[in-house]
């Protein structure tokens, strides 16, 4: 798992579904929100302090995407409140087109794979390309 597209929690088999970059699924145990805060604290800052940064810089309270760190830097965008089991971690970095099939979202990543998704695309597309700002302005402040 180096490169991950997205993180979901199944209910059923209560563990996370990782899908890497080649399409890859990988499961873990837990909760995908104890992975992203060991990922945030690996990089260098509390998962707390992520949500943060990016609340304060973008001025976006619901829904904020999440810097996990690293190179090339992770960053994720949830589908709902990372409270609940139902949210979907999709990596807003690699997504190459976000289309819409009958109120499915259909993300295609620049590797190839494709996922549905059932959020609204002209939301998910939003996040994404705050999520891209935000990405630039980090950058811009190396």
């Amino acid at each position: 798992m180096k490169d991950l597209l997205l993180l979901y929690y199944d209910s059923k088999k209560h563990c996370t579904i990782a899908i890497d970059s080649d399409g890859t699924i990988y499961t873990l145990p837990d909760k995908p929100i104890k992975w992203l805060r060991r990922w945030c604290v690996e990089a260098g800052s509390s998962l707390e302090g992520r949500l943060e940064g990016y609340r304060k810089k973008m001025g976006i309270i619901q829904k904020p995407a999440l810097y996990v760190g690293g190179y090339p830097p992770w960053i994720f965008i949830p589908t709902v409140s990372m409270d609940r089991d139902d949210c979907v971690y999709v990596r807003a970095d690699r997504i190459r087109k976000i289309g819409n099939d009958h109120g499915l979202a259909v993300v295609y990543f620049d590797t190839g794979v494709v996922y549905r998704l059932l959020v609204c695309a002209r939301s998910l597309r939003q996040q994404r390309s705050r999520s891209l700002q935000y990405l630039k302005t980090l950058i811009c402040l190396r």
